[in-house]
């Protein structure tokens, strides 16, 4: 049995089942879906979602909101025990969390749909660490770490969604799950791709910090995305965030104006390669460069869409799920530009 190529298949079947997910959160986070299922690993006590609230008890809100708030009281000590006594007494002060959930049909599948993938893609992780261990001896020591992180971080993300089902969404947790998520993705990018840049496009080389950089402003371009959904959705249930059918951009404060230009920023930086180096780079490169202006475009528009017209659901999706493109495409630009010039890694 070639351990190799199985290796290489589900650390591939990982990284894209990650882009996935990316996909159903956006979803999950747009419609709503987050609590469909108030309980985790179950969905209201089944594997499989209810149809109807004629098959939950009576009290089942009253059930489900205990449980959580048992479990959220856990996490509340383990973080005062790490010495976050503030962090804990403001998730326990948190009015949401003892807030019950009314079933949803729509919102539980929804979320359902979004675990069946989490948990294929943690079986697609588990497989390539457990064969990432049998070809320890054969894999450059650097990517087998990288590989090992990444097992790691997926499951502590397993268990961080499960923190933020208990804690009703609690804005903060929602963003480290978030950004976790990117974290798996980069480690196990990180240990997987082994590309380089052929001698035609070795100029590239000289955008290394330019695009080191770049990740670091698309991934504090996601914090700062967070936190203006977050400031988003309160002004949309207080009735503030729209007066008649102009957006209330006062509301949303410099949460807004940090994102928007970070945005702008993003945008005109990603020309800057595109244009000096189009004639000393092949066509692979160009392309892939292109892309990065292009996604940021399309990802802007979205959110002129989503504040213009109250959030619909394809703009949404596609906010969320673009960013986690731009993320993936300069960082594999990144690991061709670092490895360039550097032996193969083995495997």
């Amino acid at each position: 049995m070639n351990y190799i190529k199985i290796n290489r298949r589900f650390g591939v079947l990982t990284i894209s089942s990650v882009f996935l997910l990316l996909l159903a959160g956006g979803v999950v986070r747009s419609s709503g879906s987050g609590m469909g299922c108030p309980d985790w690993p179950e969905c209201y006590g089944s594997y499989f979602p209810p149809t109807c609230a004629c098959q939950l008890p009576a009290d089942y809100q009253v059930i489900y909101a205990q449980k959580r708030i048992k479990k959220a009281e856990r996490f509340a000590s383990l973080l005062s025990v790490l010495g976050m006594k503030n962090q804990a007494a403001e998730l326990m002060a948190d009015p949401n969390l003892i807030k019950p959930e009314v079933f949803n049909p729509r919102k539980a599948w929804t979320e359902y749909v979004n675990r069946i993938i989490g948990v294929l893609s943690g079986l697609f992780s588990l497989i390539f660490f457990l064969t990432l261990l049998k070809i320890r001896k054969h894999v450059h020591k650097t990517r087998f770490w990288l590989g090992v992180a990444g097992f790691i971080m997926m499951i502590f993300n397993a268990w961080l969604g499960s923190i933020v089902v208990a804690t009703n969404l609690f804005p903060v947790l929602v963003t480290i799950h978030y950004l976790a998520a990117y974290a798996v993705l980069a480690l196990f990018m990180l240990s997987l791709v082994n590309v380089r840049l052929s001698e035609q496009s070795i100029r590239l080389t000289s955008y290394k910090w330019f695009f080191v950089i770049f990740v670091l402003m698309s991934v504090i371009q996601v914090i700062y995305g967070t936190q203006l959904r977050q400031v988003s959705e309160e002004g949309v249930a207080t009735g503030v965030l729209y007066k008649g059918t102009t957006v209330n951009f006062d509301f949303l404060g410099s949460v807004f104006k940090a994102h928007w230009f970070l945005a702008i920023g993003l945008i005109f930086l990603s020309l800057i390669p595109l244009f000096t180096l189009r004639k000393h780079i092949e066509r692979k490169w160009f392309l892939i460069i292109s892309l990065l202006p292009v996604t940021l475009v399309i990802q802007y528009f979205s959110g002129v869409i989503n504040l213009k017209s109250a959030f619909p659901l394809i703009p949404q999706v596609s906010h969320i799920f673009f960013a986690g493109i731009v993320f993936g495409i300069t960082l594999y630009i990144c690991i061709a530009i670092f490895r360039s010039g550097k032996p193969t890694l083995k495997a």
